[in-house]
């Protein structure tokens, strides 16, 4: 295994021009969730620059929450007769279907961005960008929490579509994509998806249980709110704009590191591609003393 080495200092807070943005296109489930933690572990290690990662799924797949349990949640004959892989992610929530879809990620400090202490806090500072995404391409989105009073936010659900949290974004009153995140001492790990066409509520084919709530009523796509297909091509630049403007300053494209891509393929073939991760929550891979965990 590889141990990281120490180079040049992050982004103290001071200085917001030293993001890099990765587009690595469509990967696998396994190949994506070892990726998001390979960058995570090289900048909490001092290796690596705050990132936003940009990012798709072939073939489509399944992300369960880190708690939860495959075998409770998910039909796994019909999984594996399908096929339909699973993966589990590093952050909470429910089940997500990503097929069809932007996905994007980031890690950074507290510092980097601004970001409050709180928790709840912090999810809406860090997904204004997405709030002025969908403004950019001429969509209404707004947090749950400003715009739905007749309902109860919070309950939960074993999908994350089927269920609305305050810092949810809404179109219609329809929730579009969701978040997650995970925090490492000082440092934030974020991810989320942003669904571009119709189609879903498959995942529930999937499920043991089917859920209280109808996915397709309750929730949105971008092709639905933009009234037109939007490639995902021309949607990055569109999503960097935003976050470059959000929080004021410049992302210079960038790739992985070697110590990057080597911790990357470590991960894949030792956590995110095992039954020991997925199915049982045993994470058996270790790094060096100061390697996020």
């Amino acid at each position: 295994m590889a141990a990281l080495t120490t180079a040049s200092p992050r982004n103290d807070g001071r200085n917001r021009t030293r993001w890099r943005v990765i587009d690595t296109g469509a990967l696998d489930p396994f190949s994506n969730m070892a990726l998001d933690e390979a960058i995570l572990r090289g900048y909490s290690h001092h290796s690596a620059p705050p990132t936003l990662r940009i990012y798709g799924w072939k073939p489509a797949a399944l992300s369960i929450g880190y708690s939860q349990d495959p075998g409770e949640e998910l039909d796994l004959e019909r999984c594996l007769r399908e096929p339909m892989p699973f993966v589990r992610r590093l952050t909470g929530g429910g089940i997500i279907l990503h097929d069809d879809e932007l996905t994007y990620s980031l890690v950074c400090s507290k510092e980097d961005l601004g970001i409050p202490r709180a928790v709840l806090s912090s999810y809406s500072v860090i997904c204004s960008f997405l709030i002025e995404f969908y403004k950019a391409l001429g969509i209404d989105a707004a947090f749950a929490r400003d715009v739905i009073t007749d309902e109860a936010l919070g309950s939960p659900s074993a999908l994350c579509f089927a269920a609305k949290e305050k810092h949810d974004i809404v179109i219609s009153g329809r929730k579009i994509g969701g978040n997650a995140q995970k925090r490492t001492r000082n440092i934030i790990f974020q991810h989320g998806s942003i669904p571009l066409g119709p189609g879903r509520g498959r995942e529930t084919a999937f499920l043991r249980r089917a859920p209280a709530a109808d996915i397709a009523r309750c929730s949105i796509s971008l092709e639905e709110a933009a009234g037109r297909r939007l490639a995902t091509g021309e949607l990055s630049p569109v999503l960097i704009g935003a976050f470059e403007r959000s929080f004021n300053l410049k992302l210079v494209p960038g790739r992985l590191s070697d110590t990057e891509k080597t911790v990357f393929l470590d991960l894949l073939a030792m956590k995110y591609r095992s039954d020991d991760w997925n199915y049982r929550r045993m994470d058996g891979i270790r790094y060096a003393a100061g390697m996020a965990q």
